[in-house]
């Protein structure tokens, strides 16, 4: 197993952190990562890590399912089912105080946004690493591109950039969000969806938390650090928004690691969203809306 040891924090830059928790890859390779936080700013990243050229194998599970159009197995239904719903609130989204119908999603899977964002009238671009689910895009004749060419699009060429839970996998990640930046319109708009590791089905869960999603997932998001990473890279965050099926979707998946049941799940899922609504805004996952902070850029 080639790891890397990720010594400074991704959003502060300390090189000092503490061992948080440590969890199984249930999905694939069965072996045990760590998830440190840092000794300043109290990120969560894990570490080490895969290196790039290996994380695929940890992708290659029935568990992940955004790389596939497969209805097999419950799993599957569900997500299918729920994708149908948000993807249109998704593109409502986008559009709301647009002036330009221009759209990349970075991390684009199989291209199903994209498609109803293209049948809406918007010119769209897929960004995604996996070939096989870029070859489903053609089918569908969704224009998409290897992720590295981000770094070959001109200047301010988008109105609106989607990240849909993508943005805890990316590698790179304070150089690619400076390409993002770059990309974007002055006036556009940023979207971006992630877990929320300080949610109650996070709490419940623990190491069983089927979002900590290790090694694929990178880092650990809250809102307080998303924000201080959006205005490191000179952004501010305008909108959190609740992603409130992710609570239940995550939760049947924990359910499975712990050997649990679907009911039991039901029950974390509920909770979670009514604690969140009631008590401390903390969603399982939650959709951040992002612009240019003007004034800190220039």
């Amino acid at each position: 197993m080639n790891l890397i040891d990720v010594k400074k924090c991704p959003i502060c830059g300390l090189n000092k952190s503490n061992l948080f928790l440590e969890a199984t890859d249930y999905s694939t390779s069965k072996e045990s990562f760590a998830i440190r936080e840092c000794d300043s700013c109290r990120f969560r990243f894990t570490s080490p890590i895969p290196t790039e050229d290996k994380i695929g194998e940890y992708y290659q599970s029935e568990d992940y399912i955004s790389h596939t159009d497969s209805s097999k197995g419950l799993m599957n239904k569900v997500y299918r089912l729920v994708r149908k719903r948000a993807i249109k609130k998704k593109e409502g989204l986008a559009r709301n105080g647009t002036r330009e119908k221009s759209l990349i999603d970075i991390g684009c899977g199989t291209g199903d946004f994209l498609n109803y964002c293209k049948g809406n009238g918007w010119s769209v671009l897929g960004l995604e690493p996996d070939e096989g689910a870029r070859q489903i895009c053609k089918e569908k004749g969704v224009e998409t591109q290897h992720t590295d060419f981000l770094y070959q699009i001109p200047d301010a060429s988008f109105e609106v950039i989607t990240m849909w839970h993508v943005l805890e996998h990316v590698y790179h990640l304070n150089k690619d969000f400076h390409e993002i930046a770059r990309v974007l319109k002055p006036d556009g708009k940023l979207i971006i969806a992630v877990p929320n590791c300080a949610s109650y089905d996070a709490k419940k869960y623990g190491k069983f938390w089927a979002a900590y999603d290790l090694p694929i997932h990178l880092y650990h998001f809250r809102p307080g650090d998303l924000m201080r990473f959006a205005a490191k890279h000179a952004f501010k965050v305008d909108q959190i928004l609740p992603m409130k099926y992710d609570s239940y979707y995550v939760s049947m998946l924990s359910e499975k690691y712990k050997n649990g049941n679907l009911f039991n799940a039901f029950v974390s899922g509920f909770l979670s969203n009514r604690k969140a609504s009631k008590v401390n805004n903390e969603y399982s996952s939650q959709i951040y809306v992002l612009s240019k902070n003007t004034d800190e850029a220039g």
